[in-house]
């Protein structure tokens, strides 16, 4: 359930209905509010806003750990690209979207452990290696009817020869670009974890990337590391998003191995987006 918070208006708090919210805010100049998913960062939001304008913090259920949620604010098409879907003025309509107001948290604190975003990324690639031009795709997945999934044929973002490396390196890339754009929109209110069944995507990104980096990106048999190309840029924008989560006081991103088709639900998810971009790829070349 979505908790709005008032850091300034006729009483300061967070209220459970966007009617309570609007009932604090119509007609309050300078009013600041905002929507989140969990009442820690709506609590939070009103700590750092309201100055001596807070007040006791309405009783609301408590938000399921496990569920996901559809933001408000945004929205991502199947290609990655995002779209803002507007902001609230104080005289705007009776069901608006509420626009995010920039906040920083202090750094002095240790990393807190909040409750995390899981976001599950896959990539598909028909005939991989046998064909001079295989049918490839990847998805990611937030969770039911979230505007952000995506089912993206290859093709579309890369117009060398399809692998699945970089079919499950594309998906991760998406999925970084998406948590990277929505900190810079301050439409993140918690921190994610990416899910993935390539353990060398993975690694690529977290391990392996610092010692390849150290040695020019070469291999130790002196060879050109595979798929650097993607992978560089990928390390830049998790490092970004590490320093950005640390502004936060959030622990750095995180990314967990699951097994491919073991029963899984986000991950089967994501394999069913990834055949879908793969379709995609196919028909179009019909």
């Amino acid at each position: 359930m979505p908790y709005y918070a008032v850091a300034k208006g006729n009483k300061a708090g967070i209220y459970n209905t966007w009617d309570e919210c609007k009932a604090q805010t119509n007609g309050y100049s300078g009013s600041v509010f905002k929507k989140f998913p969990t009442q820690e960062a709506a609590q939070e939001f009103v700590n750092s806003r309201s100055g001596n304008n807070s007040s006791t913090p309405v009783q609301s259920k408590s938000y399921s750990s496990g569920g996901s949620y559809r933001s408000g604010g945004s929205s991502y098409s199947s290609g990655g690209s995002y779209r803002s879907r507007g902001s609230y003025s104080s005289s705007g309509s009776s069901h608006p979207t509420i626009s995010s107001t920039s906040f920083t948290v202090g750094t002095t604190h240790p990393a807190k452990k909040t409750t995390k975003e899981k976001i599950y990324v896959d990539g598909a690639c028909r005939g991989n290696g046998k064909f001079k031009s295989p049918s490839a795709g990847y998805g990611v997945f937030y969770g039911d009817k979230d505007p952000r999934n995506a089912a993206v044929p290859l093709n579309k973002v890369y117009k060398g020869k399809p692998t699945n490396q970089r079919a499950e390196l594309y998906a991760m890339n998406h999925a970084l670009e998406n948590i990277n754009q929505e900190l810079k929109n301050n439409k993140a209110c918690r921190p994610s974890e990416i899910h993935s069944d390539s353990k060398y995507a993975i690694e690529s990104v977290t391990n392996w990337s610092r010692r390849w980096k150290q040695e020019g990106w070469k291999t130790s048999q002196n060879k050109d590391v595979a798929n650097a190309d993607l992978i560089k840029p990928m390390v830049e924008l998790k490092e970004k998003i590490d320093t950005q989560y640390k502004e936060r006081s959030w622990e750095p991103l995180g990314f967990t191995h699951v097994r491919g088709h073991a029963g899984n639900e986000g991950n089967e998810r994501a394999d069913q987006l990834a055949n879908l971009g793969a379709d995609a790829m196919e028909n179009n070349r019909n």
